[in-house]
């Protein structure tokens, strides 16, 4: 159960990660995130969240037949990177706290 709040906190990352390596419509992406962390979301909970970045310009919607295909944006794209940079530094700030030795309080 921990795993799905996880993945749908980050949920926008995760979809920026995903379109970063081409075009995919949700259906894909829904089944990325239940392939890679074997927690199923539902339509309800992905599309919402993709009309939400197309509307702040993070991810273009092309319509392709009955298929819509997303793609990051430019702005997309540097969202993602500022994550990524945030990301290494929490990384580092965990791996600090990880490495040092617990204080025995008497």
């Amino acid at each position: 159960m921990y795993r799905r709040g996880m993945v749908n906190s980050l949920l926008e990352y995760l979809i920026l990660s995903y379109l970063e390596k081409g075009r995919l419509c949700g259906y894909d992406i829904i089944t990325i995130l239940h392939e890679r962390f074997h927690t199923l979301l539902s339509p309800g909970q992905v599309y919402p969240v993709i009309d939400r970045m197309a509307g702040q310009g993070l991810i273009q919607k092309e319509r392709r037949g009955k298929a819509v295909l997303l793609q990051a944006s430019p702005m997309g794209e540097s969202l993602l990177e500022a994550w990524r940079e945030e990301f290494r530094a929490i990384e580092m700030q965990l791996s600090n706290v990880m490495a040092e030795q617990p204080r025995v309080v008497a």
